[in-house]
Protein backbone atom coordinates (compact mmCIF):
# COMPACT_ATOMS: atom_id res chain seq x y z
CA UNK A 1 0.00 0.00 0.00
CA UNK A 2 1.17 3.30 -0.74
CA UNK A 3 2.87 5.80 1.90
CA UNK A 4 -0.57 8.35 1.84
CA UNK A 5 -3.29 5.41 1.31
CA UNK A 6 -1.38 3.85 4.35
CA UNK A 7 -1.42 6.48 6.11
CA UNK A 8 -5.41 7.17 6.03
CA UNK A 9 -6.18 3.20 6.72
CA UNK A 10 -4.09 3.35 9.65
CA UNK A 11 -5.20 6.51 11.20
CA UNK A 12 -8.96 5.33 10.33
CA UNK A 13 -8.81 1.78 11.05
CA UNK A 14 -10.29 2.29 14.80
CA UNK A 15 -13.47 4.26 13.33
CA UNK A 16 -13.80 2.22 10.30
CA UNK A 17 -13.76 -0.72 12.58
CA UNK A 18 -16.36 0.60 14.98
CA UNK A 19 -18.56 2.11 12.33
CA UNK A 20 -19.01 -1.67 10.83
CA UNK A 21 -19.73 -2.82 13.75
CA UNK A 22 -22.41 -0.66 14.76
CA UNK A 23 -24.14 -0.34 11.83
CA UNK A 24 -26.22 -3.83 11.33
CA UNK A 25 -26.50 -4.52 8.33
CA UNK A 26 -27.48 -8.30 8.63
CA UNK A 27 -30.59 -6.60 11.00
CA UNK A 28 -30.96 -4.79 7.78
CA UNK A 29 -31.15 -7.20 5.54
CA UNK A 30 -33.91 -9.52 7.23
CA UNK A 31 -36.44 -6.81 5.52
CA UNK A 32 -37.20 -4.61 3.07
CA UNK A 33 -38.55 -2.20 5.70
CA UNK A 34 -35.20 -2.75 7.37
CA UNK A 35 -33.23 -1.62 4.17
CA UNK A 36 -35.12 0.87 3.72
CA UNK A 37 -34.48 2.51 6.53
CA UNK A 38 -30.63 1.55 6.42
CA UNK A 39 -31.06 3.47 2.53
CA UNK A 40 -32.90 6.81 4.27
CA UNK A 41 -30.29 7.01 6.51
CA UNK A 42 -27.34 7.01 4.20
CA UNK A 43 -29.20 9.45 1.66
CA UNK A 44 -29.81 11.48 4.83
CA UNK A 45 -25.73 11.45 5.67
CA UNK A 46 -24.82 11.59 1.47
CA UNK A 47 -26.98 14.82 0.50
CA UNK A 48 -25.73 17.19 3.06
CA UNK A 49 -21.98 15.69 2.61
CA UNK A 50 -21.35 15.43 -1.14
CA UNK A 51 -22.86 19.32 -1.29
CA UNK A 52 -19.74 20.36 1.07
CA UNK A 53 -17.54 18.05 -1.59
CA UNK A 54 -18.87 19.19 -4.88
CA UNK A 55 -16.92 22.94 -4.84
CA UNK A 56 -13.64 21.47 -4.08
CA UNK A 57 -11.60 20.56 -7.39
CA UNK A 58 -9.44 18.03 -6.71
CA UNK A 59 -7.08 17.87 -10.01
CA UNK A 60 -6.73 14.31 -11.41
CA UNK A 61 -9.60 13.04 -9.45
CA UNK A 62 -14.03 13.61 -10.39
CA UNK A 63 -15.61 12.62 -7.54
CA UNK A 64 -19.16 10.38 -8.65
CA UNK A 65 -21.58 11.35 -7.28
CA UNK A 66 -23.62 8.56 -5.00
CA UNK A 67 -26.74 10.52 -3.94
CA UNK A 68 -28.63 9.15 -7.35
CA UNK A 69 -28.02 5.80 -6.65
CA UNK A 70 -29.35 5.95 -2.86
CA UNK A 71 -32.22 7.88 -4.69
CA UNK A 72 -32.66 5.22 -6.89
CA UNK A 73 -33.09 2.34 -4.48
CA UNK A 74 -35.34 4.90 -2.25
CA UNK A 75 -37.59 5.07 -4.90
CA UNK A 76 -37.76 1.41 -6.22
CA UNK A 77 -38.88 0.86 -2.26
CA UNK A 78 -41.23 3.59 -2.14
CA UNK A 79 -39.62 6.06 0.06
CA UNK A 80 -39.50 9.58 -0.30
CA UNK A 81 -36.05 10.87 -0.49
CA UNK A 82 -36.67 14.30 -0.89
CA UNK A 83 -38.92 14.40 2.70
CA UNK A 84 -35.80 12.56 4.45
CA UNK A 85 -33.95 14.13 7.57
CA UNK A 86 -31.03 15.42 6.88
CA UNK A 87 -27.52 15.06 8.90
CA UNK A 88 -26.94 18.06 11.30
CA UNK A 89 -23.31 17.71 10.88
CA UNK A 90 -20.98 16.46 8.17
CA UNK A 91 -17.33 17.30 7.93
CA UNK A 92 -16.09 20.70 6.64
CA UNK A 93 -14.60 20.59 3.66
CA UNK A 94 -12.33 23.10 2.89
CA UNK A 95 -9.22 22.28 0.96
CA UNK A 96 -7.79 19.48 -1.40
CA UNK A 97 -6.14 17.10 1.39
CA UNK A 98 -10.10 17.85 3.06
CA UNK A 99 -12.05 16.14 0.31
CA UNK A 100 -9.52 14.00 -0.04
CA UNK A 101 -9.70 12.37 3.29
CA UNK A 102 -13.38 12.50 3.26
CA UNK A 103 -13.78 11.00 -0.53
CA UNK A 104 -11.30 8.13 1.36
CA UNK A 105 -13.81 6.90 3.06
CA UNK A 106 -16.83 6.86 0.93
CA UNK A 107 -14.76 5.67 -2.08
CA UNK A 108 -13.49 2.86 0.15
CA UNK A 109 -17.20 2.11 1.34
CA UNK A 110 -18.08 1.38 -2.47
CA UNK A 111 -15.39 -1.52 -2.35
CA UNK A 112 -16.81 -2.94 0.73
CA UNK A 113 -20.60 -2.14 -0.65
CA UNK A 114 -20.26 -4.64 -3.83
CA UNK A 115 -20.63 -7.34 -1.04
CA UNK A 116 -23.64 -5.83 0.69
CA UNK A 117 -25.11 -5.81 -2.97
CA UNK A 118 -24.68 -9.22 -3.22
CA UNK A 119 -26.95 -9.85 -0.08
CA UNK A 120 -29.21 -7.34 -0.99
CA UNK A 121 -29.83 -9.67 -4.45
CA UNK A 122 -29.89 -12.71 -2.74
CA UNK A 123 -31.45 -12.23 0.83
CA UNK A 124 -34.17 -9.33 -0.28
CA UNK A 125 -35.02 -10.34 -3.92
CA UNK A 126 -33.41 -6.54 -4.70
CA UNK A 127 -30.92 -4.98 -7.41
CA UNK A 128 -29.15 -2.20 -5.35
CA UNK A 129 -27.62 0.56 -7.19
CA UNK A 130 -26.36 2.28 -4.25
CA UNK A 131 -24.42 -1.12 -2.78
CA UNK A 132 -23.66 -2.19 -6.14
CA UNK A 133 -20.94 0.53 -6.32
CA UNK A 134 -20.92 0.72 -10.55
CA UNK A 135 -18.57 -0.77 -12.46
CA UNK A 136 -14.58 -0.82 -12.28
CA UNK A 137 -14.44 -0.72 -8.37
CA UNK A 138 -11.06 -1.95 -7.87
CA UNK A 139 -9.56 0.19 -10.90
CA UNK A 140 -10.95 3.39 -9.45
CA UNK A 141 -9.86 2.72 -6.11
CA UNK A 142 -6.12 2.28 -7.52
CA UNK A 143 -6.99 5.63 -9.50
CA UNK A 144 -8.43 7.45 -6.50
CA UNK A 145 -5.18 6.63 -4.57
CA UNK A 146 -2.73 7.80 -7.30
CA UNK A 147 -4.26 10.95 -6.64
CA UNK A 148 -4.01 10.79 -2.46
CA UNK A 149 -0.12 10.07 -3.59
CA UNK A 150 0.09 13.14 -6.11
CA UNK A 151 -1.89 15.36 -3.06
CA UNK A 152 -0.21 13.87 0.11
CA UNK A 153 -0.37 14.78 2.90
CA UNK A 154 -4.22 14.01 2.94
CA UNK A 155 -5.86 15.41 6.02
CA UNK A 156 -7.05 11.99 8.25
CA UNK A 157 -8.68 14.50 10.60
CA UNK A 158 -10.86 15.07 7.40
CA UNK A 159 -11.32 11.06 7.03
CA UNK A 160 -11.58 10.69 11.05
CA UNK A 161 -14.42 13.35 10.66
CA UNK A 162 -16.31 11.34 8.09
CA UNK A 163 -16.49 8.08 9.65
CA UNK A 164 -17.13 9.74 13.55
CA UNK A 165 -20.13 11.76 11.50
CA UNK A 166 -21.43 9.06 9.76
CA UNK A 167 -21.52 6.93 12.42
CA UNK A 168 -23.36 9.64 14.48
CA UNK A 169 -26.25 9.62 12.06
CA UNK A 170 -26.04 6.06 11.18
CA UNK A 171 -26.50 4.60 15.06
CA UNK A 172 -28.01 7.40 16.89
Amino acid sequence: MSSAMGALKTATAAHHERLEQRVDIERALTSRDRYRALLERFYGFYRPLEDVLAPIDVPGFAYTRKLPLIEADLRALHSHPDTLPLAPRVPSVATVADALGVAYVIEGSALGGALIGRLVRRRLGLDSTFFAGGLGLAPRWRAFGEVVERHAPVSTDAAIATFEDMERWLCP
